[in-house]
């Protein structure tokens, strides 16, 4: 399983691109606990998104998020994530 170091996008940039682009993946947890800061994430699975409550009109394909590394992590929008690089 490869893990990545992403930080979160600012609440500013967070906010600008749901309110220009209409995207409402962008606008989770994250936007209110961890705008900015960085967290530990893996690629998310059919389980995960299966397992985790998204909104309605919300992509179901796992390719589309991330997964925070714990077995009943939440997913994260990958059109969150202002910077993604795997750990070494």
């Amino acid at each position: 399983m490869t893990t990545y170091t992403a930080t979160i996008r600012s609440r500013n940039d967070l906010e600008q691109q749901r309110t220009r682009e209409g995207y409402t993946d962008v606008w989770g947890w994250w936007a209110d606990v961890c705008p900015g800061c960085t967290l530990t994430l893996r690629d998310a699975t059919d389980a995960d998104v299966q397992r985790c409550s998204l909104r309605e009109g919300s992509s179901r394909d796992p390719k589309d998020w991330l997964c925070e590394v714990s077995a009943d992590g939440s997913l994260v929008s990958r059109q969150a994530v202002s910077f993604l690089a795997p750990t070494v």
